[in-house]
């Protein structure tokens, strides 16, 4: 029983500190976001985001931050309060909502593994729809789909979706590129792929200086050529190869915190059944 006891009472405090600094600073950015506006712009002033730091997105984060500290806060509360004064209700309560949140943990790895084949068509063709009417390239930053698959393309060394032969039926793209022919003259073609498919030799200027990374393109006609590109390459097995290089991790820290929830609920059921127990023996000696 003392073992429960300290238990719930120290799962429950490292977590309700992180429920209420999740709350504290959901409501800061909120009550000042004009300063945190600034500060986030200057931050990405070199990487000329500024269009992607916007009011509403920095609005939407906080109003996440508030919800799940607040829902972190409360339930820790319960289980905090629960153990150190020994309170059946609030027992309860703790037991329902964790007890609730392994159910749906469950429920997604079951349905995860059935509907897999299913997801991964949804995911894909989701993906493809978005490159078909938000992409905007190459790294446009008005739109933060467009930029991220600017991202994309760079960080995973890939192109498109699947590969770069959808960028030929995609309208709403800036298909201009122009490139140095020799002696300071330009020409001037229409684009088939973006220029953030192509190979960089110079990987480590991104995204500090997006100026020289263009400029370290490898062959500087592969926008119009494909020449020396990702082009064969798609972004969806290339993200999702590099993912399932921590695909353990991951596991194994979804299997520790359920582990814990699962020794938390454990931990309030022996608590109430200790104070049941000594109700009852109360009972039979005032009998």
């Amino acid at each position: 029983m003392g073992c429960a006891k300290c238990y719930l009472i120290g799962f429950n405090t490292i977590f309700l500190l992180f429920g209420g600094g999740c709350l504290a600073g959901g409501i800061y950015i909120l009550m000042d976001k004009s300063e945190i506006l600034v500060l986030t712009r200057s931050a990405t002033s070199s990487l000329n985001v500024d269009d992607v730091v916007t009011p509403s997105l920095i609005e939407t984060a906080a109003y996440v931050f508030i919800g799940l500290g607040g829902f972190v806060f409360i339930t820790s509360l319960m289980g905090f309060c629960g153990a150190c004064c020994e309170n059946n209700k609030c027992l309860i309560i703790y037991i329902v909502i964790v007890g609730t949140i392994l159910l749906a943990q469950g429920t997604a790895v079951v349905l995860s593994v059935i509907y897999k084949d299913q997801f991964e068509t949804y995911a894909r063709d989701n993906l493809k729809a978005l490159q078909q009417t938000r992409y905007k390239g190459p790294y446009d930053t008005s739109d933060i789909v467009s930029l991220a698959f600017d991202i994309a393309h760079i960080y995973f060394q890939c192109c498109g979706v699947d590969n770069g032969t959808e960028y030929a039926s995609i309208s709403n793209w800036n298909t201009t590129y122009a490139y140095d022919a020799g002696g300071g003259s330009y020409v001037v073609g229409v684009a088939t792929i973006p220029a953030t498919c192509c190979e960089f030799s110079n990987m480590a200027l991104f995204p500090s200086d997006i100026t020289g990374f263009l400029n370290s393109m490898t062959n500087n006609t592969c926008p119009i050529t494909q020449s020396s590109s990702y082009s064969s390459k798609g972004c969806y097995e290339a993200i999702k190869d590099r993912f399932s290089q921590y695909f353990n991790i991951v596991i194994g820290v979804g299997a520790g915190i359920a582990g814990m929830e699962l020794l938390g609920v454990i931990a309030a059921c022996c608590l109430i059944k200790k104070e049941k127990d000594e109700k009852d023996q109360n009972d039979e000696k005032d009998d």
